[in-house]
């Protein structure tokens, strides 16, 4: 089955994942701890403090093909992702978006995660999801820690996601963070629907002017 190329500009991923391991547009992110994996976006400003003390946050993530690594556990490629002095925790509540290339119009749009991208008119479809590690990785290695973002790629073949994985073709993420407090979840105020990017981004902008 013939898969799309990889030179789009932007081929712009909470649920697929067992385990759960801001400001203006910032430049594309710094490699991850392992000098392989990740990337980590510019930090944005801090929000004005919200109910309960919630402070809004947004992440923006320019991640290249080749961060990805093909993970057997889950049959996925993965790249991880942390923020400056941020930890997520359970009572944060975090959105995710990826930019898509094309909604058939020939336009990029932005989807939330997780989302099942159906290429040419097929049955094949790529996967894109994002999670939140909560555990400490003890097998050696320091891809993440607890709190850090892992964003995921899977092909509904069992295959590489894209042709060439090796490329420096980018994905694009907008995380969107409402910092919880202990015992009480984070959420977003009635009639702002989470899937809806463009209802979260003016959301989000707002409380952070």
């Amino acid at each position: 089955m013939k898969k799309i190329s990889v030179i789009l500009l932007a081929i712009v991923m909470v649920g697929m994942l067992s385990c759960s391991k801001e400001g203006p547009m910032g430049p594309q992110g710094e490699t991850g701890r392992n000098g392989n994996n990740g990337a980590n976006g510019a930090d944005g400003e801090d929000g004005a403090d919200g109910e309960d003390g919630a402070i809004p946050k947004v992440y923006f993530f320019d991640v290249e093909l080749n961060k990805f690594s093909y993970e057997s556990y889950n049959e996925a490629w993965n790249t991880y992702a942390f923020i400056n002095n941020v930890v997520i925790q359970e009572a944060d509540l975090v959105v995710g978006f990826v930019k898509l290339s094309s909604d058939g119009n020939g336009d990029n749009y932005w989807q939330s995660m997780p989302y099942n991208e159906f290429i040419d008119n097929s049955s094949f479809y790529i996967q894109h999801s994002f999670g939140i590690m909560d555990i400490d990785d003890d097998s050696g290695n320091d891809y993440y820690l607890a709190g850090d973002i892992m964003f995921s790629l899977r092909a509904s073949d069992g295959l590489s996601p894209y042709n060439d994985m090796n490329s420096t073709a980018l994905i694009q993420y907008d995380i969107y963070i409402v910092k919880g407090i202990e015992g009480k979840k984070a959420k977003l105020p009635a009639g702002i629907n989470p899937n809806n990017h463009k209802q979260v981004k003016e959301y989000f902008s707002n409380e952070i002017q």
